[in-house]
């Protein structure tokens, strides 16, 4: 069984698709904002201002999905069919992401953010990085981008490498150096090709390793904090 990204039912698919990349850049240009602004208010608040920017992602892509005429599960690509190859392909792709990371930290590079003081926040914060950072972000640009991008173009290594390159560049305003930025997109392109090319690969299996990933690296950070 194929997990290609579904064909819309109907024509003219490229205006959701950029309405959700303007969302998403503009989301992602007022997050550090909202960050700061609310860095030192109680901690329901900090927790209500990090969760919203999910709640517009995921509102804008369910919308598009609907203009497209595809169900929010086939929008995003997910899909738990076949679950154990899904996971087997999830951990390797973690070893690949993994070893990149290590290796270039090794060298000296900044790859790590920050750590978590505390048990409560290190656990909100690693269900935040694994549910909405890691698995979140693959069902909106492995999931509805590439997707759109595919069915908009008919070709897969143009959608798989501009929605990488869009998925790099969309970190910047986050903090994110230019290697960082350059190593997102490598992520992007190594995600995408598996969504593309090996069967039964869903997002379930690419939001399983990117959830992963970031969560192995927040215990390595807090570790060495």
């Amino acid at each position: 069984m194929s997990t290609a990204p579904p064909v819309a039912k109907r024509s003219g698919t490229l205006l959701p698709l950029i309405a959700v990349v303007l969302v998403l850049f503009a989301v992602a240009s007022l997050w550090p904002l909202l960050a700061a602004a609310t860095e030192q208010a109680q901690l329901p608040v900090q927790i209500a201002a990090s969760l919203a920017p999910f709640v517009v992602f995921f509102g804008t892509v369910a919308l598009a999905g609907r203009a497209e005429g595809i169900r929010f599960a086939a929008a995003v690509g997910f899909s738990t069919r076949h679950v154990g190859r899904q996971l087997l392909t999830a951990l390797a792709l973690l070893a690949v992401t993994l070893a990149v990371t290590l290796a270039l930290a090794a060298l000296g590079f900044r790859m790590f953010g920050e750590g978590q003081s505390g048990l409560l926040p290190f656990l909100y914060a690693a269900v935040r990085s694994f549910l909405l950072v890691g698995f979140g972000e693959e069902l909106i640009w492995r999931g509805y981008v590439l997707g759109a991008l595919h069915r908009n173009l008919r070709s897969g290594a143009p959608a798989v490498l501009l929605s990488s390159a869009l998925f790099g560049l969309w970190h910047y305003p986050g903090g994110q150096d230019v290697l960082q930025v350059l190593v997102t997109m490598l992520f992007g392109v190594l995600w995408s090709t598996a969504r593309m090319k090996i069967r039964h690969c869903s997002t379930f299996a690419t939001g399983t390793a990117h959830g992963l990933h970031d969560l192995a690296l927040l215990v390595i950070a807090t570790l060495a904090a």
